[in-house]
Order: structure tokens, then C-alpha cells, then sequence
């Protein structure tokens, strides 16, 4: 082997060249497999940031609440936004300073506590064609320029937490895509945003949702760029419907389902039959699973709540797959009792005890 003589000068300039051409955060030498083990247990920090009233709610975002995730045995939080609310509506659609420190909060605070952090990009109502929720702000835009404000906020975000560590910090594209973002439009949509945030993190991961509503039978339509090996797919799974979502405000005609115990043989099927779906298109398309939600609200009856959270933990984990509960603090849903400060013990238990 013959060895080259380099001078200080050649040498210096060629360091600063590859410092000027590397990722501004080291690269993990996991692979996407193993970054999705290591999400482990997580939870949804719900009904704060990606509330229309988003800015107020975030007054609940205190050090306590992170802490609290740590502490309760949890290794991720999920960290749900409506960036679309806080972006100006004419290009270059700037996101809002003030609202970013909230998120800032978030995301330094997890890091400091050793916590995973997602960021997750959560409901544009507009760019889905749902109708909009109260206080929240529509754009003058067609679909074709709403999808393409939805690429330029992210090319923000990138930029913004290009630092962050990139296996603790990660980018969830876009909550359960549907409506005008579901089937074909989705899947051009994941190519035209991973091209944005792949200028700046090129070795992020990012996690895509399966289209229909993250469900595993949008699993069907995904299409992923094949050389892209950073990233992983999440579904979501509230079954069985009738008991998670009993007297929901938001579902249509829940009411009727309330007093719906849990669970028995026939409703652990349902449990069971989208997390093989999504076990079966894991192996055949070599994808990790994030299953990036389930949850029960408290209308339905506190021991099946905690029944149905064991029942879920187990049969995620034995598949393989790392998950997040909806959600940590709200009174609809979480283990976490905000204003008490205090733990719904047999919950948090049933997610992370023995």
C-alpha cells in the first residue's frame, strides 16, 4: 500500500470541506429496527399543542410533566402538533416564534431527561378537506398549494432541530392522513416532504403513517421511497371502537355505546386482528412498526380501561412493536392527573408495571 504526503494547508482545508458537508447532528449507527425497539413505551402529550387553542393550553407544559414521564417508566413522548395553526397563511407561511418556544420546551426538556421525542406534524384540517375546528385559521390556497405549504413548514422544522440528536429526536411526518392526503396523494406527498427534510437531516428518522386514518389497512396503499432505511411506520389502533370511544364527544352516535364493557375473547380478536395485518406487511416490506396511539376514554369503566391498557401492552410488545398511549395528562384518557399531580396508579401500571 502506498501512502500520499499531505501538506497542513491541503489537510486543514480538506477537514473544513467535510465539516461543511457533514450533518450538523452525528448519525446513530442504529438501524430503523433498532431506533423502533428503542422508542419502547411511550405516551402521547395530547390536547395541548395540537388544540386550536393551542397557545393557551400551553401553560400545562411545565418541567413537572416530563419528569412525570420519566418517572411513571416511560421512554418516549409523542409530541402532537397543529403546526398548521401557528404558520402564516401567505408564503413563505413563517411559523410563529412564540408558539416554536413551546415546542422548544418540549423537545429540550425530554432531552435533558433522557426521553425520546417525536414531532409529530397533527391535524391541517384544510389540506385533509375536514372542516375546520373553532379558532382555527384557513388559507386562501388550493390543494395543490395547501400540500405544498404543509413541505414548506417542515423544511423549517428540519432546519430548526437539525442539532438534535437523531436517535432521540424524530419527525413524524403527518397524523393519520385521509380524506384529500390519503391513497396516491399521501404517497407523493411522503416523497415530496422526505426530499425537504433530507436537504438538512439526512439521517433523521422518520416515522410515516399508514394512510386511512394510520389504520393497518392503509397499510395496503403505502408506498415508501425504497432507499430511504430511516425510516418507520405507524398505525394506530383504538379497537374495539365501541368500547375506546363510548360517549366520545367527537365520534357520531358514541352515545349508544356507552356502558360497552371490555374485554372479552371476541373483542381481543378485534384487538388482535390490525396488529397482525401490520406484523404481516412489516415482513413482506421489511419496515419497522410504531404503533403511535391507543388509548380508552374514561366514559367506559376505570378496571376495563386498565384491563384493555395491559391487554394492548402485551399484545403490541409480543409482535415486536415499540407504542405510544393517548394520551399522558387529560382527564379523557391519561395515567397522568394533571392537577392533582398525581398518578390513576393501576393504569400507569398496566402500561409499565410488571
Amino acid at each position: 500500500m502506498k501512502f500520499r504526503s499531505f501538506s497542513f494547508r491541503s489537510v486543514l482545508g480538506a477537514c473544513i470541506l467535510f465539516a461543511l458537508a457533514a450533518p450538523a447532528a452525528a448519525q446513530s449507527a442504529r438501524t430503523a429496527e433498532e431506533q423502533t425497539a428503542a422508542l419502547g413505551r411511550g405516551v402521547n402529550f395530547g390536547g395541548i399543542l395540537e388544540a386550536p387553542d393551542a397557545a393557551e393550553r400551553a401553560r400545562h407544559l411545565d418541567r413537572r410533566l416530563v419528569t412525570a414521564v420519566k418517572e411513571g417508566g416511560f421512554d418516549t413522548i409523542r409530541l402532537p402538533v397543529r403546526f398548521s395553526n401557528h404558520a402564516a397563511v401567505t408564503a413563505p407561511y413563517a411559523l410563529d416564534e412564540s408558539f416554536m418556544r413551546h415546542v422548544d420546551f418540549v423537545v429540550n426538556t425530554a432531552l435533558e431527561e433522557g426521553l425520546n421525542v417525536i414531532i409529530d406534524l397533527h391535524h391541517y384540517r384544510q389540506m385533509d378537506g375536514d372542516p375546520l375546528d373553532a379558532g382555527e385559521t384557513r388559507a386562501d390556497l388550493s390543494d395543490d398549494e395547501l400540500r405544498n405549504r404543509f413541505t414548506i413548514i417542515w423544511g423549517q422544522l428540519a432546519e430548526r432541530y437539525r442539532d438534535k440528536p437523531t436517535d432521540k429526536v424524530l419527525f413524524e411526518l403527518y397524523n393519520e392522513p385521509h380524506g384529500k392526503t390519503d391513497g396516491a396523494v399521501w404517497n407523493r406527498l411522503i416523497a415530496q416532504t422526505l426530499a425537504v427534510v433530507r436537504k438538512s437531516n439526512p439521517d433523521r428518522f422518520v416515522i410515516v403513517d399508514a394512510g386511512n386514518w394510520a389504520t393497518a389497512w392503509g397499510l395496503e396503499t403505502l408506498e415508501l421511497p425504497k432507499d430511504d432505511r430511516r425510516l418507520i411506520v405507524s398505525i394506530h389502533n383504538y379497537a374495539p371502537f365501541e368500547f375506546t370511544m363510548q360517549g366520545a364527544s367527537w365520534i357520531e352516535n358514541s352515545a349508544g355505546w356507552v356502558g360497552t364493557p371490555c374485554c372479552s375473547p371476541a373483542q381481543i380478536a378485534k384487538i388482535e386482528e390490525p396488529m397482525d395485518i401490520a406484523t404481516r406487511w412489516a415482513a413482506e416490506n421489511d419496515r419497522p412498526i410504531f404503533m403511535g396511539e391507543f388509548g380508552a376514554n374514561s366514559i367506559a369503566a376505570y378496571e376495563d380501561r386498565v384491563r384493555y391498557a395491559r391487554i394492548m401492552r402485551d399484545q403490541a410488545e409480543k409482535r415486536g412493536f415499540s407504542w405510544a398511549y393517548w394520551d399522558f395528562s387529560s382527564d379523557e384518557f391519561g395515567p397522568w392527573d394533571y392537577l392533582g399531580k398525581k398518578w390513576r396508579v393501576e393504569l400507569r401500571d398496566a402500561l409499565t408495571g410488571k
